[in-house]
């Protein structure tokens, strides 16, 4: 994880204004999706989602400011501040004609909201996956391991991955495999701001009704971010928004497009389709 708060050169002014540069994942063709992944990650999260809706859209898989492949921003901007750098920095990858759906994991649920309820005359339809841009607040603190608590300790720090992970993403160990923590140490050790100052902000519901467009809400029914419920967030949105769709996937937990892959991507594609 690169230490520095501060990137060299960095021109906050010029990154409100203009954004910054983003890596996007791009497959397929037809009506573009951008696809917004969770905290602590990057576009490999629509790892099982990517090559199925390329076949009906064309897929742009966004790596977040300051995550993955993307260009660093100050660790230290405000929520606020960091969305409007996200969206001036996807406003350079649309087209001043072009229409286009979004759909966003946790952390990018927030993001993609806010990117929604800017661009609303550009958005067709928004999915949100187990979605920050809730309050947090009373919500229960899992049962973390410390990065930075094991970090030089190969072994230590591989065991911390995997549990963290069984806390929040995963319901079943069996999902826990070599590849996967793999890609988890690569994305924890690229994360270079902390998505928990967007994702806690009470954001999403009024940004997906400022959308103005259809909204569908997919949660595993195991993911523990649904604070206080599922229902409770769900109806939060329905006092927003009009056309809206929730479907509950069982036995899936918080990262239910990778666990429940198939009925997810099933749901993406009739929704976005049929919009």
């Amino acid at each position: 994880m690169d230490q520095k708060r501060v990137p060299d050169g960095w021109d906050k002014e010029k990154a409100l204004a203009e954004g910054v540069r983003l890596n996007v994942e791009r497959k397929g063709s037809g009506h573009p999706i951008f696809l917004f992944h969770g905290g602590m990650g990057s576009w490999t999260h629509w790892i099982r989602n990517i090559d199925v809706l390329a076949e009906h859209f064309e897929v742009r898989a966004v790596d977040a400011p300051s995550y993955g492949k993307s260009e660093q921003v100050d660790y230290d901007l405000t929520p606020q501040e960091y969305l409007q750098v996200y969206i001036a920095s996807i406003a350079k990858l649309v087209a001043d004609d072009e229409s286009f759906s979004v759909a966003g994991f946790s952390f990018g649920g927030a993001c993609g909201s806010a990117v929604a309820s800017h661009f609303a005359a550009k958005v067709r339809a928004v999915t949100v996956i187990g979605p920050g841009g809730f309050s947090i607040k009373g919500r229960p603190r899992l049962d973390f391991i410390k990065y930075n608590d094991v970090r030089d300790d190969p072994k230590a720090y591989r065991h911390a991955l995997g549990h963290n992970l069984l806390q929040l993403m995963l319901k079943h160990p069996s999902s826990l495999s070599e590849e996967v923590l793999d890609m988890q140490h690569d994305n924890v050790e690229r994360a270079r701001f902390n998505s928990r100052n967007v994702s806690g902000q009470s954001i999403l519901p009024e940004n997906l009704g400022k959308a103005g467009c259809p909204a569908q809400l997919i949660y595993g029914d195991s993911d523990p971010t649904a604070f206080p419920s599922i229902e409770h967030r769900a109806n939060l949105i329905r006092e927003h928004v009009s056309d809206f769709r929730l479907h509950v996937l069982p036995n899936v937990g918080h990262w239910a497009m990778f666990e429940g892959s198939d009925d997810v991507n099933r749901l993406i594609i009739d929704f976005h389709k049929g919009t």
